[in-house]
């Protein structure tokens, strides 16, 4: 019988067919301890809660309102740093300051192959920039460390998890700049033009808050960093050596140097335009915005942290105890707010007892992530009617964009600021860290800040708007999202919007 095209496609089918079964029967029935090893080598090794640090007495601090202040003295703190420098955020962009950072980290690291460099970046935040990437190689290729970057998008090693598919989203929010481990910035902000507003255009030019740290606290955060350095080393070592990518950075590493200087040229060459296309970098532009603000001297602060992949809920706590002891007043900056149950109930508590209760957020015409306003809204009408007053941020109206800051002020004395936002994604999702710092001086000022600027620049909400905003099925999205699996990320149909309010729906049920 002569074979057909069609009978000819059904056999080699069934052949295929047969040859995916068997190889699942090995793995399945013959090789049971293969999703063992696999689980054991790609799952992170979670350890429990490690409690915060305690109160550091006798430190200097000095608040960095806006990015004019904070990368004039990030820039400072690069140009003295003798030993070492270790940078973390979630974002390091291509643009005018990330090409300004990166040159001069290359510059000093050239000149002084002893000092330390470190760079930690969250890896699926700057997956789609191919600028970013390359970026980075050229860092890798000077011979500074990079985590959350592997060439050829190789760090999807370090982001499996068999055991949790929101493993890939528990992100690394955390934002560290630490020199010689004598002084620290943290705070909001990542790395790129909108935060050291370097471009003037107002969507890129966001409203932040960082704070310059020097003493003994400045070694809790620097712990902080290098516990997350080993993390990602200790992932990257459970592969078998042919599948550690370290082993392919030391290999590049020891090809003779004229060939590695060929590439970085070549890779340099490709940069060019776009290095050119920015804006160079121009200090003195943001001196003359600069907000100057005092060194202070004898200041208590206690780091402290929250990882959601480990059981903590440290950052939570402290907010919640800080809301709870509040006698007079709190204000509250907060780039996302989406308050959790628990922290409405506080805050609602906190106002009933005769506390002035201010909370500053972004507008759906501010938010770089306009799904968030629409979900905040939702909390509104609770907390105004308990005595709350709301306030959306407008900076399109001074020239300015997002609102990224997030602090709050108690009583005029304590202040707690960092990369936490008050949503189920910081508090369920994301690494964060946060400063307690307890100085009048530095809390008035701050308070000055929002009372006389920030909330100048808002609309106060009334009950009224409230209660327009307060039906969720309007909030758009919604019905699509309870309990639902969502889109793979890669999908070409995937919907950020709904996918973030996805993550924030289930993160919200297991708080």
């Amino acid at each position: 019988m002569a074979w057909t095209r069609k009978t000819r496609w059904i056999v080699s089918a069934s052949g295929a067919l047969a040859g995916l079964l068997a190889i699942a029967l090995l793995f399945v029935v013959l090789l049971p301890q293969t999703r063992s090893w696999l689980e054991r080598a790609i799952a992170p090794q979670e350890e429990g809660p490690v409690p915060p640090p305690p109160v550091r007495q006798g430190n200097k601090a000095e608040l960095l309102i806006n990015g004019e202040a904070s990368f004039l003295e990030r820039m400072h703190l690069l140009d003295e740093a003798a030993r070492s420098i270790y940078i973390q955020a979630l974002i390091f962009k291509a643009d005018t300051v990330g090409y300004e950072i990166a040159d001069r980290l290359i510059a000093k690291k050239r000149k002084n192959p002893q000092l330390d460099i470190r760079l930690i970046v969250d890896a699926l935040s700057n997956v789609q920039d191919i600028n970013s990437q390359l970026l980075y190689f050229e860092l890798r290729s000077a011979g500074i460390k990079v985590q959350g970057y592997e060439a050829f998008y190789l760090h999807w090693m370090s982001e499996v998890n068999l055991k949790d598919w929101k493993a890939g989203n528990k992100r690394y929010h955390e934002k560290y700049w630490i020199v010689d481990g004598t002084k620290a910035i943290v705070g909001g902000m990542n790395v790129a033009d909108e935060y050291a507003r370097a471009d003037e255009e107002p969507a890129m030019t966001w409203r932040d808050q960082d704070v310059l740290l020097e003493g003994e606290v400045v070694g809790d955060i620097q712990e902080a960093f290098l516990t997350n350095d080993a993390a990602f080393d200790s992932l990257k070592k459970r592969w078998p050596s042919p599948m550690n990518t370290d082993g392919y950075w030391a290999a590049w590493h020891g090809i003779h140097p004229k060939l590695r200087s060929l590439v970085a040229a070549s890779m340099g060459k490709t940069q060019a335009w776009k290095r050119a296309s920015h804006a160079p970098w121009d200090p003195a532009q943001l001196e003359k915005r600069r907000i100057r603000s005092p060194l202070h001297d004898n200041v208590s602060v206690q780091f402290i942290r929250n990882r959601p992949r480990l059981g903590e809920t440290w950052i939570a706590q402290a907010y919640l105890k800080a809301i709870g002891e509040a006698a007079k007043s709190i204000t509250l900056a907060n780039a996302y707010f989406i308050p959790t149950a628990a922290m409405k109930k506080a805050l609602v508590d906190a106002a009933r007892r005769g506390v002035e209760v201010t909370v500053l957020t972004n507008s759906k015409e501010t938010n770089d992530i306009p799904i968030i306003t629409d979900v905040a809204r939702l909390s509104y009408l609770e907390l105004i009617q308990a005595g709350v007053k709301v306030h959306e941020w407008h900076g399109e109206r001074k020239g300015e964009g997002t609102l990224h800051a997030k602090f709050g002020v108690f009583d005029s004395k304590v202040i707690i600021m960092g990369s936490y936002n008050l949503d189920p994604r910081s508090q369920g999702l994301n690494s964060e860290d946060v400063v307690l710092i307890e100085n009048p001086l530095m809390a008035g000022e701050l308070e000055k800040q929002v009372k006389s600027s920030d909330l100048a620049t808002a609309d106060p909400i009334s009950e009224a708007q409230a209660r327009l905003w307060s039906d969720p099925s309007l909030v758009p999205l919604a019905d699509k999202v309870e309990d639902e699996v969502p889109l793979p990320w890669y999908d070409p149909r995937f919907d950020p919007d709904r996918f973030e309010l996805f993550l924030l729906r289930q993160a919200e049920k297991n708080l």
